[in-house]
């Protein structure tokens, strides 16, 4: 027999009040420092539900910050809230604080700009993504949930101030950020950080970044004393950025290099879904079926509801190679410096592999 459980997300707060509770949808703010001072609106990423500890929650916890967090019960993209049933809920309590933030990643990121656009807040957005975008969403996506929010608009001008991180080496994301995004919010703090792929946190947090940056912006703090990014020092040390220049490579077709990137992940950070789903890329790559097979089931375990990865999984016990990334976009004029650009990333691949900075 289990003895009760601890409820470890309200267990922090003075107190927690539902503030909206559908069938899709849960609002809940959590007291901790009290009316008047700080409040962060969360946002959890995909595929992360409501029976969880929401998005930022111990990192918040641990700032005594006071929380309302807006929680999926399934993975519905936030399109049954919209922006009147949002401001009706949270409206009233955010009105008692002196300084509001939304904060959230990927998924999360774009609601906290979607809902804090016309808000009087500073969002926080790292590597804002919509699957199931019309334009910019993932085909499993698109069929399942459809989309039913009001598209980014740069006619209207967003009242928030807005910080978003980003990987601009990411395709998908850059053209969500110069299609959609930048536009709707044209004075924005845009940080671009290469090669720290989707989101961004995961490698921002292992470089020691995101927090120390998050919590110098919810304080008040200066911006001149904000912190900055030693990309190059911090990198040896984290395993998503292994991983994520592992995922170039393949994309390149650099496959040995990629199986010597991936590896060096994975010691990092053997349990890495990410990584081990690369992993399986290069052994499908390299027709290894029962090695892409195993490798691939692994990572299925670690995120069941991954539709890319059981795509893999699939492919390996039929045999089949995984499908060639998809060609460049044609450019009527190749940007200056284009071909100076691939050599120094396959030169940077290689002192990677062989361990140099």
């Amino acid at each position: 027999m289990t003895g009760p459980v601890t409820d470890h997300v309200r267990a922090g707060a003075v107190t927690s009040t539902v503030l909206l509770d559908d069938d899709e949808i849960r609002i809940e703010h959590f007291e901790r420092g009290g009316a008047g001072g700080t409040l962060v609106v969360t946002f959890d990423p995909i595929a992360y539900f409501w029976d969880r500890p929401p998005f930022g929650h111990e990192f918040l916890r641990k700032q005594s910050l006071d929380v309302i967090a807006v929680r999926k019960k399934s993975e519905n993209f936030y399109q049954p809230l919209s922006r009147e049933a949002f401001d009706a809920a949270v409206a009233p309590v955010a009105a008692r604080y002196a300084r509001v933030f939304s904060y959230g990643s990927s998924l999360g990121a774009y609601a906290a700009l979607y809902f804090g656009r016309d808000e009087p807040w500073t969002v926080i957005a790292s590597s804002p993504r919509n699957s199931s975008h019309p334009v910019y969403g993932a085909k499993v996506w698109q069929k399942k949930v459809p989309f039913r929010h009001e598209p980014m608009r740069p006619d209207v001008t967003p009242r928030c101030n807005a910080i978003i991180l980003y990987d601009p080496r990411d395709g998908i994301d850059r053209r969500y950020l110069d299609g959609e995004v930048l536009p709707q919010f044209p004075d924005a703090d845009v940080r671009r950080v290469p090669f720290s792929g989707h989101p961004s946190n995961q490698v921002l947090s292992e470089m020691g970044f995101i927090a120390p940056f998050v919590r110098a912006v919810l304080s008040g703090s200066p911006r001149a004393t904000w912190p900055t990014l030693d990309r190059r020092g911090a990198r040896q040390r984290s395993a998503a950025y292994f991983q994520v220049m592992a995922q170039h490579a393949v994309q390149k077709q650099h496959i040995a290099c990629a199986d010597a990137l991936v590896a060096r992940s994975l010691a990092l950070k053997p349990a890495s879904m990410l990584a081990l789903r690369v992993q399986g890329t290069v052994r499908l790559a390299q027709r290894r079926w029962t090695d892409a097979e195993a490798v691939l089931a692994q990572a299925l375990a670690l995120s069941p509801q991954d539709p890319l990865t059981q795509s893999l999984l699939d492919r390996a016990r039929r045999g089949q190679p995984a499908p060639p990334p998809p060609p460049p976009q044609p450019i009527t004029a190749p940007p200056p410096g284009r071909r100076e650009r691939l050599a120094a990333l396959l030169r940077r691949m290689a002192r990677l592999v062989g361990g140099r900075r």
